[in-house]
């Protein structure tokens, strides 16, 4: 069975290795992203300032274990040395789940999870017309784990859709938006916890703030600051210049002496357009077709969470297999 996996997130590189657990010939795996590395948003980034090379994780800052084929999976990265606790709760009192990260970043979970299956994904690979994608590289299934409206956006043209009312059900499907500032200042923050995370409800300017050499993936001070949904929202269209001076403002009281801009030794701005559902599809997966089958899979369907994607991704396997 040929297939298509388009996307090399975790629900991506999920799905690839349950379809190696069902049988699937490593051969026939086709993998491809437009990145130029895996992981989508479970992303990390370096700034190489005059002081050296700081390091940022600039999407997803942790991920939570609870089910057991997950977390057979994270013990396993565990003892390969590739993902480690970071906390056990962001607030004064732990809550006792512990929060992971990868050791040398976000990205370090999905770097193990290709290399430990022996993929070989296709990066900088953009699939933007599936039709086109298919006529050079014939399959018999396709796992789509972008977010929905591209996914959708690229079947559209190649007569590939669902039925009508699949297609609308998906159209519904709508995102938040979540700007990451990353900052290398001159000095450590002074205002955050000793591990490194602030985690905010409700906040109208932010969601979360991390300091990354407290977090462990940074040799020099680097600070990411994620605004809310809302002010990233009202301030997509912005100046870089403008985002900056908003969100270092809104940080300033956990920035405390890293707040001086004029310190900057350097900074950029990151905008995450599709950074998580406002509205999930009920079912793990959705399956259509025939020559090719066609599944969808992400944190969009059953759960907006780390855990939730690669679950989706295993479900999306398990679906073309059985269809």
């Amino acid at each position: 069975m040929r297939t298509l996996i388009i996307g090399t997130g975790i629900a991506g590189l999920a799905a690839a290795r349950r379809l190696l657990e069902l049988g699937v010939e490593p051969g026939d795996l086709r993998i491809v992203d437009k990145g130029r590395g895996v992981g989508g948003r479970m992303a990390s980034r370096r700034i190489e300032t005059p002081a050296g090379v700081a390091r940022f994780d600039h999407g997803a800052q942790f991920f939570t274990s609870r089910g057991p084929a997950f977390s057979e999976t994270v013990a396993a990265a565990v003892d390969a040395g590739a993902v480690v606790e970071w906390t056990r709760g962001f607030g004064s009192e732990p809550d006792g789940h512990p929060r992971w990260r990868g050791t040398d970043g976000m990205t370090s979970l999905c770097k193990w999870l290709a290399k430990d299956a022996g993929l070989e994904p296709v990066l900088g690979h953009r699939v933007d017309n599936l039709s086109a994608e298919l006529a050079a590289h014939p399959v018999n299934a396709v796992i789509h784990t972008a977010p929905v409206p591209q996914a959708l956006a690229t079947m559209a043209l190649g007569g590939l859709l669902p039925e009508p009312a699949l297609a609308q059900r998906l159209s519904e499907i709508h995102y938040k938006p979540t700007i990451a500032v990353l900052l290398a200042p001159a000095t450590d923050p002074t205002g955050m916890a000793a591990h490194g995370g602030a985690q905010y409800i409700d906040h109208p300017n932010l969601a979360f703030v991390t300091d990354n050499r407290a977090k462990g993936i940074s040799p020099i001070p680097a600070v990411t600051i994620h605004l809310s949904n809302e002010r990233s929202g009202a301030l997509w269209n912005a100046t870089d210049r403008d985002v900056l001076h908003v969100a270092m403002d809104a940080a300033a009281d956990v920035l405390g002496a890293a707040g001086d801009r004029s310190a900057l030794v350097g900074h950029q701005i990151q905008r995450w357009r599709y950074a998580g559902p406002v509205n999930v599809h009920p079912d793990q997966t959705v399956v259509w077709g025939n020559e090719p089958v066609v599944a969808l899979a992400g944190e969009a369907f059953a759960g907006p969470k780390v855990e939730g994607a690669f679950m989706s991704g295993r479900a999306a396997a398990e679906a073309i297999v059985d269809r």
